[in-house]
């Protein structure tokens, strides 16, 4: 019994033995760590540019609607059946071409009709003239062939004008909208033909300016047209235009009054009824300066933008609060917290905290 006690004390100072080398070992290894110098710091990889001094001028953004100079809604002004289309959809036409004719049978024949009492009216009136120079004829008979002829002639033209209604053509340089037309259609009058809208080598853009914009821009103003951007496209390049109209009155609900831009050698991307962003400069300029927008931070604490500070021959990231202007969606104007020639974070900011170590790539 003894033996089987001392033997399970032998045992347990054994285990209690290992466990204190162990825990020594490791003690000596924390020691060893905390008398190491710190690992160094790391820099952040940051892209950098360098603010520049460029005056803001307030703008208003609104939407546009793009029109043909010319544009016309083709409607057929009788009754009748379509017996010829003679385009498609999408054609261009010249002014003059035919565009539609509807059956003209029965003008046609009231024609003839005409034409041929329109002869017998002038072989009157000739026969009448004769008389009246030889003394057998009266004045009243002379006047009622002449009567008789000017109805005549008028019939004749009244026909002739119902046969031309009837032969649509193109009243200016076009292109063809989509319709649905074929030969044998019976027509009311007033039905909707097809759209024509006229070509040029410009188009127009009505937009609603905002009264506190209408009462500082005028005919002459230069503006901005933003197209929208393909998928392809980072961003769209803004078009430069001019103001050549202003309506007369504001709008009484939204207060807003209407102008018209003219865009000169518009891109065959953009069509008629195509909306676009205008972008409308207004008031005096501002002292600012600018830098990507991609280097500005909004938060709950406000907006913010880290600056790459020199210190001990260091780069380090400086957070600073600043007071955006505007922006127009690649750059943005700054009024306060930064100046010009100041070096500004532009992509990996998100990875930045006060007073980080910088490694600054190609400042532009």
């Amino acid at each position: 019994m003894k033996r089987l006690i001392a033997g399970s004390v032998f045992v347990l100072l054994l285990v209690v033995g290992a466990l204190g080398a162990v825990g020594y070992a490791k003690y000596r290894q924390i020691q060893a760590a905390g008398a190491m110098p710190p690992p160094p710091e790391m820099p952040v990889a940051v892209a950098t540019m360098t603010a520049a001094d460029h005056p803001y001028r307030r703008n208003s953004v609104v939407i546009g609607t793009v029109l043909a100079p010319q544009s016309v809604m083709l409607r057929n002004e009788l009754t009748g059946v379509v017996t010829e289309v003679a385009v498609k959809p999408g054609d261009l036409v010249r002014r003059g071409d035919v565009l539609f004719k509807f059956d003209t049978d029965l003008e046609s024949a009231d024609l003839k009709s005409a034409l041929a009492t329109r002869k017998l009216a002038e072989d009157a009136l000739a026969r009448n003239q004769r008389l009246k120079q030889s003394g057998a004829g009266s004045e009243q008979l002379l006047e009622e062939a002449t009567a008789n002829l000017s109805r005549s002639v008028a019939e004749v033209e009244r026909l002739q004008a119902l046969i031309k209604k009837k032969t649509l053509t193109a009243p200016f340089d076009a292109r063809v909208g989509l319709f649905d037309l074929h030969p044998g259609q019976y027509l009311a009058a007033g039905s909707e033909l097809t759209e024509l809208s006229g070509l040029a080598d410009y188009l127009n853009i009505d937009f609603a300016m905002p009264q506190a914009v209408a009462a500082t821009v005028g005919v002459g103003d230069a503006i901005e047209l933003v197209l929208p951007s393909s998928p392809q496209e980072l961003a769209s390049q803004p078009l430069l235009s001019s103001i050549i109209a202003v309506d007369a009155s504001a709008n009484l609900q939204s207060r807003s009054l209407m102008a018209r831009a003219r865009l000169e050698n518009p891109p065959t991307t953009l069509h008629p009824g195509d909306s676009v962003k205008v972008r409308i400069p207004y008031g005096p300029n501002v002292p600012a300066v600018t830098v990507a927008s991609t280097a500005v931070r909004r938060g709950p604490t406000g907006t913010s933008v880290f600056v790459a500070v020199e210190t001990d021959g260091q780069l380090r990231a400086e957070s600073r609060p600043v007071v955006v202007l505007g922006s127009d969606g690649s750059r943005t104007w700054i009024a306060e917290g930064i100046s010009a020639g100041d070096t500004v974070v532009t992509d990996g900011s998100f990875k930045l905290s006060e007073g980080r170590l910088l490694a600054a790539g190609e400042t532009r």
